[in-house]
């Protein structure tokens, strides 16, 4: 990050505004929206001023300074940041030359390599106000990214930021303890929406009222179950990114990729529960008990799963245990590994030619074993299995047993959607050969099916011997 991103109290500032240009112009309409003294000097300022519409009497900015003339040196008396856009080169030159002499901030327009120090791209909503810079890299770039996030952001936005900022102290007093009203004001945000068309009067009554309902219900936190999909941090819900952000602690094993977890609000307590080697952690108990005890004590809690919370995650059990100690919970869904690798290999699970059904298991079963191997793959099927790495060679002979073809093909996909991400195929005779040739480790999917014909990047000496098989 080469600047410094700060706001500065407007109204203990006089900025002086070198120039009568458009782009002149232009820092003055910005800055008459605040309280920021502000003199404009140049010759012809009077004029451009009043045709821009900028004048005191246009605008009822009531600390104003119009100097039709050239500038001068104690012109720069007084003034706490300079703006420099003029056509005069001379003027110019002179202008940056005496304010650097002083050590004031000094801005030429558009011209970073002589400026020390920029103004952002902006917009406001309300007291909301939202700043971007490049330092001057990228101006088109971050002229965009304004223009996006000021489309999402609602106008209304601004009328309940105001009221908001009226009733704080109130709020403050109904809901003491910090935890709660924090999420008071998260449940705020989230449906601000509904008070679109309102004066700010009645949002501040209505946050009141709020509060005060929130201060005589259940006073329990809460958890939320969350799909972290299966690595790439694009890949998140919305609303999952949503509960990072709010959680005051996230609960997270090993198939959360590091790339989600910087997504997380940065005070939030992490606490990792996977097992790693030779270390099986505190086990499904020890973690039913801490997410209880958690929400118990007031904490907004995220029970972060890698790929869907409701799929092959032992969510049952922590959904049963929350529910016998009565703490609300609810499930955020997330992009399985399936989806997310049928996504990077480009292998439709489900294809007219090949497949019309699909079967999800997991590789690790208490008795070790199916009964029906057969029901799960075969002609016009596709099977995916999950943790099934270890247990490769019994898949695949339990397969061939049922009589599977020996010679479907099949993809192992590792660390399927990461930047890491690696791909391997062949046909289910091979598969443990496969996987123990190439080092295969979890998190690794294996793709059993006639489908895996159509994955893009199989070469053509593959794709001719899987199709050979037919």
């Amino acid at each position: 990050m080469t600047g410094i991103p700060v706001f500065l109290s407007a109204e203990k500032h006089h900025i002086l505004i070198v120039g009568a240009t458009s782009a002149a112009m232009a820092k003055l309409g910005l800055f008459s929206a605040t309280p920021a003294r502000i003199s404009v000097i140049a010759p012809g300022a009077s004029a451009a001023v009043k045709e821009a519409g900028l004048d005191a009497a246009t605008t009822g900015h009531t600390g104003l300074s119009i100097i039709d003339r050239a500038f001068a040196e104690d012109d720069l008396v007084g003034k706490t940041l300079v703006y420099i856009a003029t056509d005069d080169q001379f003027a110019e030159e002179r202008a940056l030359r005496l304010a650097n002499g002083r050590g004031l901030p000094v801005n030429v327009v558009d011209q970073p390599a002589k400026s020390n120090f920029t103004t952002p791209a902006q917009f406001a909503r309300g007291p909301i106000q939202v700043a971007f810079s490049s330092g001057g890299a990228a101006p088109v770039f971050v002229r965009r990214l304004r223009s996006s996030l000021e489309k999402l952001l609602p106008p209304s936005l601004g009328t309940v930021a105001a009221a908001a900022g009226t009733a704080r102290d109130r709020v403050k007093n109904l809901i003491p303890d910090a935890t709660r009203r924090r999420l008071f004001w998260d449940r705020l945000f989230d449906n601000a929406g509904q008070y679109a068309d309102l004066a700010e009067a009645d949002v501040e009554r209505l946050i009141v009222d709020a509060a005060r309902n929130h201060r005589m219900g259940a006073t329990s936190g809460q958890v939320q179950l969350v799909g972290a999909g299966p690595g790439d941090p694009d890949l998140l819900t919305i609303k999952a990114h949503r509960a990072l952000q709010q959680a005051d602690v996230i609960v997270y094993d090993n198939l959360v990729s590091r790339d989600v977890l910087a997504l997380a609000r940065r005070d939030a307590d992490l606490v990792f529960v996977g097992k790693r080697e030779g270390d099986h952690g505190i086990g499904q108990d020890g973690i039913n008990k801490l997410i209880v005890e958690r929400a118990l004590a007031g904490q907004r809690v995220v029970r972060l799963k890698g790929g869907d919370p409701l799929l092959f995650a032992r969510a049952g059990e922590e959904l049963a245990a929350l529910r016998a100690h009565d703490v609300h919970v609810e499930v955020i869904p997330g992009i399985s590994a399936f989806q997310g690798i049928a996504a990077t290999t480009q292998i439709p699970l489900t294809d007219r030619e090949y497949s019309s059904s699909l079967t999800l298991v997991t590789g690790h079963l208490k008795d070790g074993s199916y009964k029906d191997w057969a029901r799960l793959a075969g002609e016009g099927r596709t099977l995916a299995v999950y943790m099934g790495v270890k247990n490769a060679g019994s898949i695949s002979a339990g397969l061939i047993g049922e009589g599977v073809p020996a010679k479907t093909p099949v993809a192992v996909v590792e660390n399927g959607t990461r930047a890491t991400e690696r791909r391997f195929y062949g046909t289910l005779e091979g598969l443990a050969d496969l996987v123990q040739q190439n080092s295969v480790k979890s998190p690794a999917l294996l793709l059993i099916g006639d489908v895996v014909r159509n994955a893009a990047d199989l070469n053509i000496a593959d794709r001719a011997d899987l199709l050979a098989t037919a």
